[in-house]
Formats: C-alpha cells, structure tokens, sequence
C-alpha cells in the first residue's frame, strides 16, 4: 500500500501515511521518548551489559516492546550493552545473533535438516562444523563458482 489513509499499529488511530511508517505521529514520537529512555538507563548504570528484564523493570515497560525495539534495529547504538538470551537454552548470545534471539546451536538443533540427518544416523557434529564453516565464510564474504567474492546474502540456504 502506498500512500493514503491507514489505522496507527499501536493506538489504531486513522492518519495519512506519507512515509514508509505503520504509526501515527504520536506514537512515533512515544517510541523515539522511550528509545531514548533505555539509552539513558543503560548509560547512567554503569554496567557493562544490562538484560532485558532489568532495563523493562527499570523503566516499566514490557520486555517484548524492548525485544521489538531491537528486532526493528532502533537500539543498535546501544545494542553491544544489551545482554539477550536465547528463548531455548538461556544462553547469551553474541552480538551477530540478537535480533533472531535464537542461538546458532538452537538455530542447528531445531533445523528441519538436522533432524533428518539424526534420523537417517548420520555425523550431526560434522553438519554442526560445516555451519560454523559457512558463518565464518558469510563474515568474510563468500566465493561464488566463478571464485568471484560476494559480500551479503547467499542464495541457496541448505548447507
């Protein structure tokens, strides 16, 4: 839908949409004043990393609006002292992987693909290691057939 008339996604609120955003001017507005909020707080307390839990008890906010902010890319500034937990295992997760708040050995332990192998018996270590192989080869670009490097997304996602 291009421009026109469209209801807020927070407040339901009839308005023009005239730029690529879903919500109205006021609750634009709400959302950049509490963007702001969890910079602040995680600024002023001093710590290294602050999770989730604490910044929404902190502020009085829903964990899953924070979770929201980050999966839309809003707190990238701040998102290195932000401490996310994969949703399975409880594990922290590591800087590339907090928007999908997955894990990457959750990501291969509940991959369609990895169950198949199990079934038929087959080396699971050995598909965890070519995972980690083509982690390391999407940071650092890959090689297509033609040995021409390509940065970015792959094409085909079976590994």
């Amino acid at each position: 839908m291009a421009d026109g008339l469209i209801n807020c996604k927070k407040c339901g609120t009839l308005f023009f949409k005239t730029s690529g955003r879903e919500v109205c001017e006021e609750c634009f507005k709400k959302e950049l004043d509490v963007i702001d909020n969890i910079r602040n707080f995680i600024n002023k307390s001093g710590k290294e990393k602050c999770s989730i839990e604490e910044i929404a008890s902190g502020l009085a906010l829903p964990p899953s609006e924070i979770e929201d902010l980050i999966t839309r890319g809003r707190l990238f500034a701040v998102l290195p002292k932000i401490s996310v937990k994969c949703r399975f295992c409880g594990i922290e997760l590591e800087d590339d992987e907090k928007s999908g708040f997955t894990c990457k050995k959750c990501v291969l332990r509940f991959s369609p693909k990895v169950n198949e192998l199990e079934k038929k018996g087959l080396n699971v270590k050995k598909y965890e290691e070519e995972a980690r192989t083509l982690t390391r080869r999407l940071r650092g670009g890959i090689n297509t057939v033609n040995n021409e490097s390509r940065y970015g997304f792959i094409q085909n996602y079976d590994l």
